[in-house]
C-alpha cells in the first residue's frame, strides 16, 4: 500500500510527473497515509518548474481507485468518543486532496481505467482532463455502506442534468465510460485496447511541446487530447438507454416520493437497469439515503471548499452514529449483507438528520 512515482521525460529537460495509487489487492483504495503522500507530492510538483504536468493511475488493469479504507475506519469506531480522530484525519485528509486536485493550475490527468468508484470518483472528477477507457464502471455507492457519496460527490452528482446526480446517489447505479462521457464526469475516451491505448497516451504527451508557460501547456493539452478521443470501441452506455425514463422517476419533490416510486416499480417482474438501481436503494441506508437527498440539494447553490467543509461535518458524524459501521460490517466484515439499518424512512425522528449537518 504506497503511491509509486516516476517521470516521464519531455522536451527541453521538462517532465511529467506520474502518481501511481499502488494498493492493488483492494483496488487501489486509499489509505489514509496513501492520501497524505499524494497530497506532499502535488505540492512539491506545483513547485518545481521542471514538473509541467501530473498524470493520475493505478496500479494494474482492474481499477483506478474503489474508494477509501473503509475497512480501516470501521475498525477505528468508538461511539463513545466524538468527534472520533481517525475520522477526522481520514476525511479531512481525504477532502483536502480533493480540493488540491480541484485547484492546481498545472494540468492533472486522470487515467480513469477499470473500477473508478467512491474516494475514486473523488479524486478523478475535480482533475482538469479526465480520461475513460473500454474498461472503465463508475460508481457513488455509499449508501449501501452507511455513508453518503462523499469525496466531492455531493458537488459533482448536483451539478448532473436533469437530477441524474441525484439517482446515481440514493441508488449507487454503475455506468460506463459512455454514460460518464454524456453526463460529463470524464472528458475524453481511448476506446481500444487499454494497454495499447495508454502507450498511445503516453507517446502522444511525449511529443508535445511542453512549455514554462501553464496556460500554454493547458491548451495544447486539450487539443492533444482531443486528436486521440475515440469512442468507436466503447459499448452502449448503461445509463442512457434508460436516460429519459429515470429523468422522469425523479422528477418528484420529496425522498418521500421517490420511496414510493421505487418500491411500486420494483415489484414489477421486469428487470433491467433502473430496478435493479432502485432495489440497491431499498437495501440500503435510509439515513443515508435522507443524508444524500439533503446534502445534493444544499450543494446545488454552494462552491466546491464549502461542499467539502460540508461533507466534512457530515461524514464524521456518519462514523460517529453507527450506522457506517453497521454497514461496512455486513458488507465487508461479516459479509452476512443483512445490515440492521437503525431507522426506515417511515420511523426516522423528525429533526434527525439535522445533527448530521451539525458543526461541533
Amino acid at each position: 500500500m504506497s503511491i509509486i512515482t516516476d517521470f516521464i521525460i519531455v522536451n527541453d529537460n521538462k517532465k511529467i510527473a506520474r502518481l501511481c495509487l499502488n494498493n492493488p489487492n483492494s483496488l487501489n483504495a486509499q489509505t489514509v497515509q496513501m492520501v497524505s503522500q499524494s497530497g506532499a507530492l502535488l505540492r512539491q510538483w506545483a513547485d518545481d518548474e521542471t514538473v509541467v504536468a501530473v498524470l493520475i493511475e493505478g496500479t494494474g488493469d482492474k481499477a483506478f481507485c474503489a474508494g477509501g479504507d473503509i475497512r480501516g475506519l470501521y475498525h477505528a469506531y468508538d461511539p463513545s468518543v466524538f468527534p472520533n480522530q481517525v475520522a477526522c484525519e481520514f476525511f479531512g485528509t481525504e477532502y483536502e486532496l480533493c480540493k488540491q486536485i480541484k485547484h492546481y493550475a498545472k494540468p492533472i490527468i486522470v487515467w480513469a481505467n477499470g473500477i473508478v468508484m467512491g474516494g475514486g470518483m473523488g479524486i478523478a472528477t475535480p482533475a482538469s482532463y479526465r480520461i475513460a477507457t473500454c474498461t472503465t464502471m463508475m460508481a457513488m455507492p455509499e449508501v449501501a455502506i452507511g455513508l453518503f457519496p462523499d469525496a466531492g460527490g455531493s458537488f459533482f452528482l448536483s451539478r448532473l442534468p436533469d437530477d441524474i446526480g441525484l439517482f446515481l446517489g440514493l441508488t449507487g447505479a454503475r455506468i460506463n465510460a459512455s454514460d460518464a462521457l454524456v453526463l460529463g464526469l470524464v472528458d475524453y475516451a481511448l476506446s481500444g485496447d487499454v494497454g495499447g491505448e495508454y502507450e498511445r497516451l503516453i507517446a502522444a504527451l511525449q511529443a508535445m511541446c511542453w512549455h514554462d508557460d501553464i496556460i500554454t501547456n493547458h491548451k495544447n493539452l486539450k487539443n492533444t487530447l482531443k486528436k486521440l478521443h475515440n469512442t468507436t470501441g466503447l459499448a452502449e452506455g448503461w445509463l442512457l438507454p434508460y436516460y429519459d425514463e429515470i429523468a422522469q422517476l425523479m422528477r418528484v419533490d420529496s425522498l418521500y416520493d421517490f420511496d414510493t416510486l421505487a418500491r411500486m416499480q420494483t415489484k414489477q417482474a421486469d428487470g433491467g437497469y433502473i430496478r435493479q438501481a432502485l432495489l440497491n436503494y431499498l437495501n440500503g441506508s435510509p439515513i443515508s439515503a435522507a443524508i444524500t437527498w439533503r446534502a445534493y440539494h444544499q450543494a446545488k447553490k454552494m462552491e466546491f471548499d464549502a461542499v467539502m467543509a460540508m461533507e466534512f461535518v457530515i461524514a464524521v458524524h456518519c462514523m460517529h452514529e453507527g450506522e457506517f459501521a453497521e454497514g461496512v460490517r455486513a458488507l465487508l466484515i461479516d459479509k452476512d449483507k443483512t445490515p440492521n439499518w437503525r431507522y426506515t424512512l417511515q420511523t426516522l425522528p423528525v429533526g434527525y438528520i439535522e445533527r448530521y449537518f451539525q458543526a461541533w
